[in-house]
């Protein structure tokens, strides 16, 4: 698209203009009897190798300690692949081939005898596939094996240096750290070992496609980024909203999270990050991680005491649609007097010249009415209100006027873009219809949207590092949210409770009411 004036356009690099696949490479997968693995790192890889995305001879090798053969390690992964393939049906040939680069090693990383046998078999492997010792290792492990693992990595010899062209890269699954101070404590415990270009801090909501569309939407088309700042927008609103609960055992893993661990520190900030963040110099991985970082650091909370600003609920039992839904202390792995939250809302602000003055709503839980994801901008209305409408309903007649102008992006699902408007109503008098201007995926575009996971090994195997998130990013986001956090762990009263399926505690509601707003209701979502 051609543009007139002195404006700069943005410069790509050139993977990021024209997709290359990055060199060959070892695909270590540490954990791979998980339930990642089979959800969706293989699935993710099968797919990138039937669309011609995964380099040639690259090979997939899962790690873990369970006794397996390559043979029925792939048998479980055609299952898994065949259920989780965004692509269809898996044919027999194609598996076949596949299969082919396909490979299991049984390996207890404890035990440097395994590890230094492991490193020989892996070196035979890629001598014979033609491979030249590039690897990318997935650390689709539990959190608490990060560090050992690296370790053994390390003692075995296996960790090049940053300036070798046999590169080790890292992919780390969050949560990193619990806290600031555990994060921090682990970042420092890696940088002993591995370089800060070979480590990938993955959060797979960088890695849709909808959430990559929200810088090109921005700094691609002049008519709107003008408008994203503190002269025209009134507030932002990001709800990263779950209808599911505690299903397939998550309680033990979740109680030790909550909420705001789980998705708020790094999902919606990172969203925040997307819609406030100044263009970047170059469409580069550090230009733009550097502006991300300009808002994390710039974020201050939207009151004095946390309980102004940071609402924390926890969801009870309800009946939602004829069905009862377990309140969260009833759920299976969950403690009967927990205080975990189910639910967080937040009002932050960036302390910059774009954003000053502007609230940035933040919300976050499971068992709301609707599993989506999207970002609302709430544009101010006019200075002088020119036009109004009396909507009468029998004898009851009602003043109504112009709605602010909203820009939302829809992240999932049914994901697209859309503008709402005032309009003038065909007739004789001049009455006010809100329209909405919407931009679907699905109606548009042909090709399914890619997976996440697929986006997010392709950059890990080209060594772009755009979408994975920097040491100093991450700690910025623990030091806004450690506070929250250290207030809620040694609180002795219970969360906000809210019933199963509603959008949240009242005090939500008032987080925003106390300041003549409201909470949007996302489309598909029903009224209440």
């Amino acid at each position: 698209m051609s543009q007139s004036g002195s404006q700069t356009p943005l410069q790509f690099s050139a993977s990021q203009a024209f997709g290359d696949l990055g060199e060959p490479a070892s695909i270590l997968i540490f954990g791979a009897s998980g339930d990642l693995t089979a959800r969706k790192l293989l699935p993710a890889l099968y797919t990138l190798w039937k669309t011609g995305y995964l380099p040639e001879k690259s090979q997939i090798i899962g790690v873990a300690r369970r006794e397996k053969t390559d043979e029925s390690f792939g048998q479980e992964m055609f299952e898994a692949v065949q259920s989780g393939s965004r692509i269809g049906d898996v044919s027999e040939a194609d598996w076949n081939e596949f299969a082919k680069r396909l490979h299991y090693r049984q390996v207890d990383l404890q035990e440097p005898e395994q590890m230094d046998q492991f490193r020989t078999s892996l070196e035979e492997l890629e001598r014979q596939t033609g491979l030249g010792g590039q690897r990318l290792v997935y650390m689709a492990t539990a959190p608490h094996l990060f560090l050992p693992s690296v370790e053994a990595l390390h003692n075995a010899g296996m960790i090049p240096d940053p300036h070798e062209p046999n590169w080790l890269r890292v992919v780390f699954e969050k949560p990193f750290g619990h806290d600031l101070p555990s994060a921090q404590e682990l970042s420092n415990s890696l940088s002993r070992m591995l370089d800060e270009t070979q480590i990938y801090r993955i959060d797979h909501y960088l890695g849709k496609e909808t959430v990559q569309n929200i810088l090109l939407f921005r700094f691609g088309n002049s008519i709107f980024e003008p408008l994203l700042n503190r002269n025209h927008v009134d507030h932002v609103q990001i709800t990263v909203a779950e209808s599911q609960g505690m299903e397939r055992g998550r309680g033990g893993y979740y109680d030790q999270s909550g909420a705001l661990r789980d998705v708020l520190q790094n999902h919606v900030l990172q969203l925040l990050c997307l819609i406030a963040m100044e263009p970047p110099s170059l469409f580069r991985a550090d230009n733009i991680r550097d502006e991300k970082l300009k808002v994390l650091q710039a974020l201050r909370p939207g009151g004095n005491n946390i309980n102004d600003w940071a609402i924390a609920g926890q969801y009870t039992a309800a009946e939602v649609d004829g069905k009862v839904m377990k309140g969260y202390r009833q759920e299976d792995r969950i403690p009967e007097a927990s205080r975990r939250e189910s639910f967080v809302a937040m009002e932050a602000h960036v302390d910059n010249w774009r954003w000053e003055g502007v609230p940035f709503y933040l919300r976050t839980g499971k068992r709301l009415p609707l599993r989506v994801t999207e970002i609302a901008v709430k544009f101010k209305l006019p200075p002088l209100n020119l036009f109004t409408t009396v909507e009468c309903d029998g004898d009851m007649c009602a003043l109504v006027e112009a709605q602010p102008n909203t820009l939302i992006f829809r992240i999932q699902p049914h994901e697209g873009i859309s503008l709402t408007c005032s309009t003038k109503r065909p007739g004789m008098q001049y009455q006010i219809h809100p329209v909405t201007m919407n931009f679907a995926y699905g109606e548009t575009f042909e090709a399914g949207l890619p997976e996440a996971y697929e986006r997010l090994l392709l950059d890990v195997m080209r060594g772009d590092t755009t979408l994975f998130t920097r040491s100093d990013e991450l700690e910025a986001a623990w030091r806004f949210v450690n506070p929250v956090l250290e207030e809620w762990e040694n609180r002795s009263d219970d969360p906000c409770f809210y019933p199963a399926g509603s959008w949240g505690p009242k005090e939500s509601k008032q987080l925003l009411e106390k300041n003549g707003r409201s909470w949007r209701r996302p489309s598909g979502a029903k009224p209440g």
